[in-house]
This record gives C-alpha cells, sequence and structure tokens, in this order.
C-alpha cells in the first residue's frame, strides 16, 4: 500500500488536477493533460485502483482518452471499503 510519500505526491497531485479542472479549460488544457499523466501514473505505481479526497473517487480508466484518464465521481461506500482504493481523507 502507499507509503508516507506516495501519500503526500498523490494529494499534491490531486490538488494540482482539481485546480487545472476548475481554472482552465479542461481537456484542452496541456498543463491539464501533464497533470492528469502524473497523476494517474502515481496512482498506477503506488498500486492502487483510485484514491479518494475531498468526497471525491479518483479512478483510473486504462482505456479512457487523453483528458479522460482519471474519472472523478462522488466516493460511495464500495470505494471507502476497496483495499485498492486510497483514502486520502483519512489521517
Amino acid at each position: 500500500m502507499a507509503d508516507i510519500h506516495d501519500r503526500a505526491l498523490l494529494a499534491g497531485l490531486v490538488d494540482a488536477y482539481d485546480r487545472i479542472a476548475e481554472d482552465s479549460l479542461g481537456m484542452g488544457d496541456p498543463e491539464f493533460h501533464e497533470v492528469e499523466a502524473q497523476l494517474f501514473e502515481a496512482i498506477d505505481d503506488a498500486g492502487l485502483r483510485a484514491v479518494i479526497k475531498n468526497g471525491s473517487i479518483y479512478l483510473l480508466d486504462h482505456n479512457g482518452l487523453p483528458g479522460e484518464n482519471i474519472l472523478v465521481d462522488p466516493v460511495e461506500a464500495e470505494g471507502l471499503a476497496d483495499p485498492d482504493v486510497l483514502n486520502l481523507d483519512e489521517g
């Protein structure tokens, strides 16, 4: 499972992903694609299926197109119980 360094990296990338998604053109923004790729790689390298932060789940989509490799949805009970999902909202 993810160590302290992974948690900090993932939390920072989720924050950057959210900030860029809110402040930019999203899929048309090269910075968005870069951060999305970094977040995807960090989640995958940590051996996770997804991460949870601020009540949202960030799921990997290995078949997604650029700009669609991370699916963001409200977190549900099965996501909270999944051992392959890291809940960054928990200390």
